[in-house]
């Protein structure tokens, strides 16, 4: 064999092996490519589901001051009812005494 032959098969072959190793490189970037393309949509979602949480806590913070002031009104309203009971029972003993009144006064 001549010199040239063996220099051009040490040469194809050092070719081959660059070609196979650039193709092994090329391969592990798209992966990190889709990687990366993954990892920002997996960061969108992340970001979303954050404002969301942003929103019902507001939310919630609104529906609590509200349901406070309605456990004050209730307690007003609790106050209210009392008496107007009270008022309610007063008079119908009045209006039963009277009608027993007027009964045991007519005979």
């Amino acid at each position: 064999m001549s010199p040239s032959n063996d220099l051009e098969k040490v040469l194809r072959n050092h070719l081959e092996n660059d070609t196979k190793r650039l193709d092994r490189i090329e391969a592990k970037i798209d992966k990190l490519s889709e990687t990366v393309v993954s990892l920002a949509r997996v960061e969108e979602k992340v970001i979303a589901l954050d404002k969301e949480a942003v929103r019902t806590n507001e939310r919630l913070d609104k529906i609590d001051s509200r349901l406070e002031q309605v456990e004050e009104r209730a307690g007003s309203n609790d106050v209210t009812v009392k008496v107007v009971n009270k008022v309610f029972w007063i008079l119908l003993a009045s209006v039963a005494a009277a009608v027993a009144a007027y009964i045991f006064n007519v005979n």
